[in-house]
C-alpha cells in the first residue's frame, strides 16, 4: 500500500518544516482545523473502515494525506491540486 510521508529529500529541503509552516499559518485561519481533520477522519473510519482509498481534491500541501496515512497505515490516498509549489510541497 502507499505512503505519503514528509521528510527531508537529498536536496536539503525541508519538506517537513514547510508542511508545519503551511499548518501553523493555516491554524490562524481556522483555529479549531485538528479538531475538524479528526472528526473527519472518524467520519472515514465510520464508514469505509481502516484501510479506505482517499481522493484528496485540492490537497494544497498533502496536510489531509499525511493526516490520513499516519491514522490509516494501509490506506491509499491520492493528491491532486492546480498549484505546483503546494505540490511539490506535498510530494517532498
Amino acid at each position: 500500500m502507499g505512503r505519503f510521508v514528509v521528510t527531508e529529500t537529498a536536496t536539503g529541503t525541508d519538506w517537513a518544516g514547510w508542511q508545519r509552516s503551511w499548518d501553523r499559518q493555516q491554524e490562524a485561519y481556522m483555529p479549531d482545523r485538528e479538531e475538524r481533520f479528526r472528526v473527519m477522519l472518524d467520519m472515514v473510519e465510520a464508514l469505509v473502515g481502516p484501510e479506505p482509498r482517499v481522493l484528496d481534491l485540492a490537497c494544497g500541501t498533502g496536510s489531509i494525506t499525511d493526516r490520513v496515512l499516519r491514522r490509516f497505515p494501509d490506506a491509499v490516498s491520492t493528491g491532486v491540486d492546480l498549484d505546483p509549489a503546494l505540490l511539490t510541497i506535498a510530494e517532498g
